[in-house]
């Protein structure tokens, strides 16, 4: 693929891209918020409905990975990204305003299915749109837009229901702005060649091909276990007491943390020659932080190592994404099938891991979990030596 320099459209378009996902976390998050107020109204209670929007959840995210790809194929780059931006907003508005419960699940079942299918194209985008120079900057974007969304969901959902005087009022207005960035895309977004030649009629790259891809399942195996930690320390760290300070602090501070992190990804990126020795280095020390976070009875030393935790687990995701983006000769329709089954197989580990962990947690305690999940971190490590180099993926 010929070089592109950077234009307004390629802004404008990346502006979109970021706004979109980080609103659908805005949307997400809020309405998980409300979720136990929401079954009140519904006159629903006890686990099993939790576990219940939780499955639903879980295969609208497998399910979108998976054919997100195949859409993009038959509705090219425009009208596959519209998809997802649209299911967005209508999914959160019908979940907002439901009914029933079923109708609710439903609901949730859009907005997950469409926020799935939405984060599987900012990879073809970004090589189309950005020279290689200005792809660290633009990844380590689109990986941190949902933390920006948590961020703002946990600072706008209070305001707004005080304006609009009810929950559900202010998921409507969040649906809303969703429904305005989705709007911003049909005037700003286009097509652009997804096939090696550019021919439509050039035969596809299919889903089947891409389980064939080595890198295809050599990157959830080793990104899976980061994931699991990841959900570890947003929904049960916070729910332990044995940390030396109060254990939402260490989560908020891990938060931070892969903020930190994302800014410093976009500098490594840049001044790396070769990609997988950062992978290699950050997973070994992600993975002894972890440990020794939850090991330590120092409280200076935990909010240190809590920083720390979140900054290296985020340094090296950039140059993880660029790995199947720089092989060269990739084109878009190969790069989004090959992440179409990256994120379905992630997903689908990290759900087993992460029941795996909480049975841990049930029956033999939280320090035995989360140490559990500093081991299971390191499928990053063991990746990290079967990894490759872009170029080496490319030699038959």
């Amino acid at each position: 693929m010929k070089e592109k320099k950077l234009s307004t459209k390629a802004v404008l378009i990346e502006i979109i891209m970021f706004l979109a996902y980080a609103f659908f976390a805005v949307n997400w998050i809020s309405g998980s918020n409300l979720t136990p107020k929401i079954l009140e109204v519904f006159n629903i209670k006890g686990p099993n409905a939790v576990s219940l929007i939780n499955n639903v959840v879980t295969v609208a995210k497998i399910l979108g990975n998976l054919i997100a790809a195949t859409i993009f194929t038959k509705l090219y780059p425009k009208k596959s990204i519209a998809l997802g931006a649209f299911l967005v907003p209508a999914g959160a508005l019908l979940a907002a305003l439901s009914p029933s419960f079923p109708i609710f699940l439903i609901g949730r079942f859009i907005m997950g299915f469409g926020g799935a299918l939405f984060v599987v194209y900012f990879s073809p985008v970004v090589v189309n749109y950005f020279h290689a120079d200005h792809r660290p900057v633009v990844n380590a974007l689109n990986n941190v837009s949902y933390n920006v969304g948590s961020i703002m969901a946990l600072l706008l959902l209070g305001p707004v229901m005080k304006i609009v005087g009810l929950g559900r009022y202010a998921l409507v207005v969040f649906a809303c702005v969703s429904f305005a960035i989705f709007i911003g895309w049909m005037i700003i977004g286009e097509d652009f060649a997804i096939t090696e030649t550019g021919d439509k009629d050039e035969k596809d790259f299919t889903l089947i091909d891409a389980f064939k891809e080595k890198i295809a399942i050599l990157m959830p195996l080793m990104y899976f276990g980061h994931l699991t930690m990841y959900m570890v320390m947003l929904n049960i760290f916070p729910n332990t007491n044995f940390s030396p300070i109060p254990a939402n602090l260490i989560s908020t501070l891990f938060t931070t943390g892969a903020l930190i992190g994302t800014l410093l990804s976009i500098f490594v990126a840049k001044k790396s020659k070769k990609r997988v020795p950062v992978l290699r280095v950050a997973g070994i020390l992600t993975t002894a932080i972890m440990l020794a976070l939850v090991n330590t009875t120092n409280a200076t030393l935990a909010s240190i190592l809590a920083l720390a935790l979140g900054t290296i687990m985020y340094v090296p995701l950039t140059n993880f994404v660029l790995i199947p983006q720089e092989i060269p000769g990739m084109y878009s329709e190969r790069l989004t099938q090959i992440m179409s089954v990256y994120w379905a197989l992630v997903y689908i580990f990290e759900t087993i891991a992460y029941q795996v962990i909480v049975n841990i947690q049930f029956r033999m305690g939280d320090k035995v979990a989360l140490i559990a999940t500093g081991i299971l971190s390191g499928t990053f490590i063991i990746g990290s030596f079967l990894m490759k180099e872009p170029e080496e993926w490319a030699k038959k």
